[in-house]
């Protein structure tokens, strides 16, 4: 849900004689958040709890009503006199679209107000081109909302994708895994789909995700670190439950975060970045080349003989076995994937960061040995109040956090709409 008008300036509004719409439009809204909260509440409470009149209320509630935010669900306990009438909040009455692009597909799903998936679909995206993945990501939204009843659906799509996104303009400035560049992706899917579109980093999404409905962990805390691990690395940076985003929207880059000085050249033109080190392929490259040294291992017989099948999952497996060869390459990977933890935790003094992503939340052989680089490096002060753990979300989890961009505007959406 969006954030509400404080109380007091609801009351400026109304003293200044601002219009009527836009104060049934706060006060809707506000009852809205209440009743979300709450769950189920009488009339007279909602009045308390908002500082409104019961008239007022009784108006609003119709309204909400009207639209299928609230229905009626029975008659409360009296102590004496008629007993109230009980309202409960309908999470179902509105859905959100959220996507997440990977690296050649699309997850999507419709969330209800509660940020829970009701549909979901993956679709293939058939080539590296905007134009094909524009194409893909209609498909697959026309396949979730062909058979959903008229006026349900939010006029409005949440979109994660890789690269460096300015969320204002919706701009995929680079992405340099899959070599776009200056790509007007909210333009492009507004054009072609007809809806809103709120565009922004995977990592990003993905740690509205974690906050909304994560491990449990992430809905009890205010500051989190959301560590995406893919064919690159990126975070998702959560202060006090707010996406923080920087100045020009490229918080967060840690794969273009140097930590070898003198390490493999990036795309991006520096040398020693933590995405040619730690991410999906780097893990993969790095097994390979021990392999090719002829040294012992099961990598070959766990990728069929094909070395060049080899990924991140099947080195962490291999670990989990007790391959030496696959273990060295997970403590290597550990090693500086610690360091940039380590980093973040004496910056962001954040209470959880999660590891996610495709390769991030299958990462479990990874944990301790990244924990011993943490430990080293870390203040122990900010240290103590941290945990680290893995996503214990799906392949969907970007595309929730997706809609959650869709959702935080909710209130506006729904009474523009009806």
């Amino acid at each position: 849900m969006r954030k509400i008008l404080p109380y007091k300036v609801r009351m400026t509004l109304v003293k200044s004689g601002a219009q009527p719409e836009l104060l049934k439009e706060i006060n809707c809204a506000r009852l809205l958040e209440i009743l979300q909260e709450t769950r189920v509440v009488s009339r007279a409470e909602l009045a308390r709890r908002a500082g409104l009149s019961r008239t007022t209320v009784g108006i609003l509630v119709e309204e909400l009503l009207r639209v299928g935010l609230a229905r009626e669900v029975g008659l409360a306990s009296s102590t004496g006199g008629r007993p109230p009438m009980l309202l409960e909040f309908n999470p179902d009455a509105a859905l959100a679209l959220g996507a997440q692009m990977t690296d050649r597909a699309w997850h999507i799903v419709l969330a209800n107000l509660d940020t829970q998936a009701r549909r979901r679909v993956s679709v293939r995206i058939a080539d590296d081109t905007p134009q094909a993945a524009i194409a893909a990501l209609q498909e697959g939204v026309t396949a979730l909302t062909e058979q959903q009843a008229p006026g349900t659906i939010l006029p409005a799509i949440g979109v994660g994708t890789p690269g460096l996104v300015d969320v204002h303009s919706g701009v995929i400035k680079s992405a340099v895994d899959i070599g776009w560049a200056e790509v007007p992706m909210k333009a492009m899917i507004e054009e072609r789909l007809g809806l809103r579109a709120l565009v922004a980093n995977r990592s990003k999404v993905g740690a509205l995700a974690e906050l909304s409905q994560g491990t449990g962990a992430g809905r009890q805390v205010n500051d989190l670190i959301y560590i995406s691990i893919g064919t690159g690395i990126a975070a998702g940076i959560v202060h006090q439950r707010r996406l923080y985003t920087g100045a020009n929207s490229s918080a967060g880059e840690l794969g273009h975060v140097t930590v070898l000085p003198d390490g493999p050249v990036c795309p991006c033109g520096n040398q020693g970045c933590l995405q040619q080190l730690a991410s999906g392929p780097a893990i993969a490259n790095r097994a390979r080349a021990r392999l090719r040294e002829g040294l012992p291992s099961i990598l070959g017989r766990l990728a069929g003989d094909h070395p060049e099948r080899i990924s991140a999952i099947t080195v962490f497996r291999a670990a989990q076995e007790g391959d030496t060869l696959a273990q060295e390459v997970v403590a290597e990977t550990a090693r500086h994937l610690g360091l940039a933890v380590a980093n973040l935790i004496n910056l962001f003094n954040p209470e959880l960061i999660v590891l996610g992503g495709p390769v991030g939340r299958r990462s479990q052989v990874l944990l301790e040995p990244l924990l011993e680089q943490v430990r080293r490096r870390a203040m122990a002060y900010p240290l103590s109040t941290v945990r680290i753990v893995t996503s214990r979300l799906g392949p969907e989890a970007g595309a929730i956090g997706a809609a959650t961009l869709v959702l935080q505007q909710a209130s506006d959406l729904i009474f523009t709409r009806r």
